[in-house]
This record gives structure tokens, C-alpha cells and sequence, in this order.
């Protein structure tokens, strides 16, 4: 969502996700290849959701290198009317917990979320 690291939890939660325990950077400018970072194209999170956007699900962990992106992403989304659901899981670094029941309550959630008809997702769940 945001190639150029603005978050605030790439920098605290540096030493806390065992998945993606450093700044991706290096990985970020090779692949804009000389682009801007901040292009919408690169980085979602700086684009436009006003002219509609689908239904969207959103799903984190206190200790996710990308907490940051899915908080900021979520109040886009709100600000645009777009309807979004968004799931923190307590401790859950990136990737999930690799089979711990949070994982399975977060399939569960998303299952739900697909089948549930577009027509009637029209709030948040923070």
C-alpha cells in the first residue's frame, strides 16, 4: 500500500515481526525502478478512492511491519464511503500466527466476508 515507509510502523515494530523484521527499501526502489514511491501506482494508499473502489477487506496484527498501511488504508477508504472491514489481531506479526486459532478465526472472518453479499456491506468493524 505504501512503497515509500510513512507509516510509523515500519520503524516500531522493526524488532517485533519475525516474518519481515526490517524496512523493505531496498526491495521498494528496485522495483519502482527510478519512479516516484508515492506514485498511487506503486504505493495504492496515495490514490484516488473517491471515484468508488470494491468492498474491501483489511486484516493486520499489532506487530505487523504494515500495521501502519492497513490503519491508514482503512480511514481512506472510510473517508471515500468505500465499505471496508478492518481486523487487528492482538500479537499477530505478518503472515499470521502459522496455525495458532487466531489464524483460523481470521479464515473464518474472511469467508464470511466473500460470501456475504456486496448489497449489505455497508459499515466498518474496527
Amino acid at each position: 500500500m505504501d512503497l515509500t515507509e510513512s507509516g510509523d510502523s515500519f520503524l516500531l515494530n522493526q524488532l517485533v515481526d519475525v516474518l519481515l523484521p526490517r524496512s523493505l527499501m531496498p526491495n521498494n526502489l528496485l522495483y519502482a525502478a527510478g519512479a516516484d514511491l508515492a506514485h498511487p501506482h506503486l504505493s495504492p494508499l496515495f490514490g484516488d478512492f473517491s471515484k468508488g473502489f470494491v468492498s474491501t477487506f483489511i486484516q493486520s496484527g499489532t506487530r505487523d511491519l504494515f500495521l501502519s498501511n492497513a490503519l491508514r488504508l482503512h480511514r481512506a477508504l472510510r473517508r471515500a464511503g468505500v465499505p471496508c472491514e478492518l481486523h487487528i489481531f492482538e500479537a499477530m506479526p505478518h503472515g499470521g500466527f502459522m496455525g495458532a486459532p487466531e489464524d483460523r478465526e481470521l479464515r473464518a472472518e474472511v469467508v464470511r466476508f466473500v460470501r456475504w453479499p456486496a448489497r449489505r456491506r455497508h459499515f466498518s468493524i474496527a
